[in-house]
C-alpha cells in the first residue's frame, strides 16, 4: 500500500495497523540476515581457530547479532513509516493517538519495577514450585550470562531498549490504534494480546503452562497500561522491565 494511497484515507485502520505489522516483521528478517553476515565476516576465522571455543556460546552470539541487526532495521523502518503517516495523514493518526504523550518519570520507574517484579515471580517462584518435566526448547538467548561481556551488553541493548522501544510502538501504538478505530477498544487490546502472543514462540513451543501464563500476562498488563496511561512509555518502562529478569541472573534476586 503506497503512501499516495493511504494519504487520502480518513481513518487509520486495521488494515493500516496489519500492514505496520507484516512490514515490520519483514524488515527484521533482513536485518536478521544482515546480522548474520556481519557475525560471519567479524567471527568466522576466529571461530574457525577456535577463538569461539564453545558451540552454545557460539550460537548465542549469533543470535545476538541477528537480533541486533532485526532490531535496528525494523526500528528504522517502523519509525520512518510512524513518520510518514503522520505527516501524509494528519487528519487521520497522530502522535499522541500513537501513544507518544509525556509520562511522569514515577509512572515510569514504577511501571518498570513492576514487570520486572512480574517477572521474576514467574521466573523465580512459579518455575521452582511447579517444574517442567517435559522436553524443554531452549530460550534463543539462554546462557548469555555466561557469554562473554561485551556480548552481554549487545543483548542487553537488544532486550531492554530495542525491543521496548519497537515492539511497543508496534502493538500498542500502530496496531492498537489501528484496530481500535476500525472494531473498538476490546476487539482492539484482544487482538493486540494474541498477536505480542504469536511472534513470542520461545515461551510457548515447549507447552510449558507457565511461560504460557506468563506471556500472555505481560501482554495483558501492558495493554492495559497503554489505556489506562494513554502513553506509551509506561508500557516501555514495563516491557523493559519483564525483558530484564531474562538477561540478569535470577540468583542476584533470589539468593
Amino acid at each position: 500500500m503506497s503512501f499516495e494511497f493511504t494519504a487520502r484515507q480518513d481513518k487509520f485502520g486495521a488494515l493500516l495497523g496489519f500492514g505496520f505489522f507484516l512490514v515490520y516483521f519483514a524488515s527484521m528478517y533482513v536485518g536478521g540476515l544482515i546480522g548474520s553476515i556481519v557475525f560471519d565476516i567479524v567471527y568466522g576465522v576466529e571461530a574457525a581457530s577456535n577463538a569461539v571455543a564453545v558451540s552454545d556460546d557460539a550460537r548465542v552470539i549469533l543470535v545476538v547479532f541477528k537480533r541486533l541487526g532485526g532490531m535496528l532495521i525494523g526500528g528504522c523502518v517502523l519509525y520512518f513509516l510512524i513518520r510518514q503517516s503522520v505527516q501524509r495523514m494528519p487528519q487521520a493518526v497522530s502522535f499522541a493517538e500513537l501513544g507518544f504523550v509525556r509520562s511522569s518519570w514515577t509512572r515510569c520507574a514504577f511501571s518498570y519495577f513492576f514487570g520486572l517484579s512480574l517477572s521474576l515471580f514467574f521466573m523465580a517462584y512459579l518455575r521452582e514450585l511447579f517444574p517442567f518435566d517435559g522436553k524443554r526448547t531452549p530460550d534463543a538467548l539462554e546462557g548469555i550470562n555466561e557469554v562473554a561481556e561485551r556480548f552481554t551488553y549487545m543483548a542487553m541493548f537488544c532486550l531492554i531498549v530495542l525491543a521496548p522501544l519497537n515492539e511497543e510502538v508496534l502493538f500498542r501504538g500502530a496496531i492498537y490504534l489501528g484496530f481500535k478505530n476500525s472494531f473498538g477498544g476490546i476487539v482492539s487490546a484482544v487482538v493486540v494480546t494474541l498477536l505480542f502472543y504469536l511472534v513470542h514462540p520461545d515461551s510457548y513451543f515447549d507447552g510449558y503452562w507457565v511461560n504460557i501464563l506468563a506471556l500472555l500476562s505481560y501482554s495483558t498488563f501492558l495493554v492495559v497500561l497503554r489505556v489506562w496511561s494513554r502513553s506509551l512509555y509506561p508500557s516501555m518502562s514495563m516491557h523493559a522491565g519483564v525483558n530484564s529478569a531474562l538477561i540478569f541472573p535470577v540468583q542476584i534476586f533470589t539468593g
